[in-house]
């Protein structure tokens, strides 16, 4: 009689610790659901904190908020996306009707003013096409990115001097450094290097990286382009002394979104694609750029292409 005491005392003890246990595995079950509806009803900040012994039950809490926390980032990242699509779109129709504003002002002058003088309709002419020209740029930069968006851009791949391109590149620039009483400071390999690029492509990423230098980089004392190489890699780098790029702002500057509203804010005449275009070009190369800066002593637009070398 005491031993079948002693057994049903246990199987209660049993009994009641199971519901015991079950209780608390509903409220907890419970609790999960509760909060995966309010994130299914787009509360992303929710997280399920559950203190828990569990192994099983603790793995799956974590791996729940391991998948929370790449969703908040998939929607802040579509979030961003859909206000910069917004804020481009703005943008680019600011971009195309102002240069087509001014331009259609100076031919209605041409054409109705008759009390101008030879001199002044030169000078609006040449205004005129001073913006026309700005114009057809800017609308080739758009053309540019949207065939590299859509892969539709083909390299014409040869080897090339990689050195002379360096020099031929700054000589188009003579003019732009001789206003602002600079000159640039040219710092190449001894013996030209030679490599097999697209020559088109290269001029443009280096037109970019220096035009950029001359625009940006306001208050500079120096210019320079430097360029060495190993057995494998050519390093290019085009960079100033000027004020720089704000740390905050380092990660974003090859995102034509982000370029476009800065240039914007720095009222440069500036599609703010150069950038973008610069990166995309020398990603099709097999490259890799990478940008640095400290104010005043160094910002730098380093470039590479993975391709054979030698020395001639």
């Amino acid at each position: 009689m005491n031993n079948m005491s002693i057994l049903n005392c246990v199987l209660i003890f049993i009994i009641i610790f199971l519901i015991l246990i079950l209780m608390s595995f509903y409220k907890k079950a419970n609790y999960i659901s509760i909060v995966i509806d309010q994130i299914l009803n787009g509360n992303l900040n929710q997280r399920i904190r559950i203190q828990t012994h569990v192994k099983t039950l603790s793995k799956l809490i974590i791996n729940i908020n391991r998948l929370i926390d790449e969703l908040q980032k998939v929607q802040k990242k579509s979030n961003t996306s859909e206000e910069s699509r917004k804020r481009m779109i703005s943008n680019i129709s600011h971009d195309l009707r102002t240069p087509l504003t001014s331009i259609l002002g100076y031919i209605e002058l041409l054409l109705n003013d008759t009390t101008l003088t030879l001199a002044e309709k030169e000078r609006y002419i040449k205004i005129a096409c001073s913006k026309g020209n700005y114009l057809y740029n800017l609308m080739e930069e758009f053309f540019q990115i949207s065939k590299m968006d859509s892969n539709d851009f083909k390299l014409d791949v040869k080897e090339i001097n990689i050195c002379e391109i360096v020099r031929q590149n700054v000589l188009l620039f003579f003019n732009e450094f001789k206003k602002i009483n600079i000159a640039p400071e040219l710092n190449l390999e001894k013996d030209d290097v030679y490599a097999v690029a697209d020559e088109k492509s290269l001029n443009r990423i280096l037109a970019n990286l220096i035009n950029n230098a001359l625009k940006y980089g306001s208050h500079a004392t120096k210019i320079g382009i430097d360029l060495s190489c190993d057995n494998d890699n050519i390093f290019i780098s085009v960079w100033d002394n000027g004020p720089g790029i704000p740390k905050e702002d380092l990660p974003y500057v090859f995102d034509r979104l982000y370029t476009v509203e800065k240039s914007r804010k720095l009222n440069l005449k500036s599609s703010g694609l150069g950038l973008t275009i610069v990166k995309k070009l020398v990603e099709s190369l097999g490259g890799n750029i990478f940008v640095s800066s400290t104010p005043f002593e160094r910002t730098e637009f380093k470039f590479t292409l993975k391709q054979n070398l030698r020395k001639l």
